[in-house]
């Protein structure tokens, strides 16, 4: 590919708390390419910014473009990666480092920052790997409840067989 376009975003639900990256790779007439939307485990909203970029340099790698722009709803991430100022955060740092070293692999890059009401692709993203998790999350509150209230039933005999069967299961795990 010749030219892509990639949106990047990062979202905490607290300060750090469960963390999100989004990242929608488009060619040059719009076309959506990838999208990604992961759960990145507990982190800053700060800090999953950096990871969504460094996700989305590591996939945009695959397509050996010529060139990149990337956007970002986060000035900060963008002064930092071209160099308009430096962190002094060790943490920040090294994520900025890692970074460079993925984008320094494209012949021709540059990270935008944009408005983000005209960034709403990785926000969207974002919150789609959120709602997934809730998701499963009450899935398997579901899955629990049902089982409890079958096992309430059981006789004795019944329950010790139920409890030989899940340690059966969780040791083929």
């Amino acid at each position: 590919m010749d030219k892509l376009f990639v949106y990047v975003d990062g979202g905490a639900r607290a300060e750090p708390g469960d963390a999100g990256i989004g990242v929608a790779i488009t060619d040059a007439r719009g076309n959506v390419v990838e999208e990604i939307s992961e759960l990145i485990g507990r982190a800053t909203t700060e800090v999953a910014e950096y990871r969504a970029l460094i996700e989305a340099c590591r996939r945009t790698l695959a397509y050996k473009p010529e060139s990149v722009v990337f956007f970002t709803d986060n000035q900060r991430l963008a002064n930092h990666v071209n160099g308009v100022f430096e962190t002094r955060e060790p943490h920040i740092k090294h994520l900025v480092e890692r970074a460079i070293s993925l984008l320094n692999q494209i012949p021709q890059w540059r990270v935008n920052f944009v408005d983000e009401r005209a960034h709403h692709r990785a926000p969207r993203l974002v919150e789609d790997a959120f709602h997934r998790d809730i998701r499963a999350q009450m899935s398997r509150e579901r899955m629990e409840t049902l089982l409890l209230s079958r096992a309430a039933s059981l006789s004795e005999d019944g329950v010790q067989k139920l409890i030989e069967y899940a340690e059966r299961l969780q040791d083929a795990e």
